[in-house]
């Protein structure tokens, strides 16, 4: 198998965790997913020879059980100097720049109480991704976070966009009054 085929089969194999994820209510079965998914991709990436996303996205594993465990404020700094360090190290132009990005809004998303506000930074996150995976030529990976961006966007709108029924005042007939 060539190394190709084998990150794209990592990052396929992920694909169904991050999917999942974001069908999930718990804030922690969705962070337990992430996690799974990015040890995945971390992988996809070695094996493409990006070690800036590949080291981004290991440290988003890593955050992710830290926030399965705190959401102290002073864990989002620590993460996001340890990825600016990362970045520093292994800078690759561009694409080092929307990984940061994105896991910038990972992060930030990650230590949100509001599971409302974590999916909002990830959506933020994943279109710097996609972006990413563009420019890295990876069509799977492109595919991927544009099915993430989807099922995040669905599963938004299945718990939280509907609107909820008005209630009836007593006596009413059922009219609800204009907005």
């Amino acid at each position: 198998m060539s190394p190709f085929v084998l990150s794209q089969l990592l990052a396929a194999v992920g694909a169904v965790f991050g999917i999942v994820s974001f069908q999930l209510r718990e804030r922690r079965n969705v962070l337990l997913c992430l996690t799974v998914l990015s040890c995945l991709n971390a992988s996809h990436f070695l094996v493409l020879g990006r070690t800036t996303p590949a080291i981004l996205l290991l440290l988003t594993a890593t955050q992710f059980v830290t926030a399965l465990l705190s959401r102290h404020w002073c864990f989002v700094v620590f993460y996001l100097a340890a990825a600016a360090v990362a970045i520093g190290l292994s800078y690759q132009g561009l694409p080092s720049w929307l990984a940061f990005a994105a896991f910038c809004c990972g992060t930030i998303g990650s230590f949100q109480h509001s599971d409302r506000v974590l999916r909002q930074c990830f959506c933020a996150g994943n279109i710097f991704w996609i972006v990413h995976n563009i420019i890295v030529g990876s069509p799977v990976a492109i595919l991927i976070e544009l099915a993430f961006l989807t099922s995040n966007l669905i599963g938004y709108w299945r718990l939280y966009g509907r609107a909820a029924p008005a209630a009836t005042p007593a006596g009413s007939q059922g009219d609800s009054p204009d907005p």
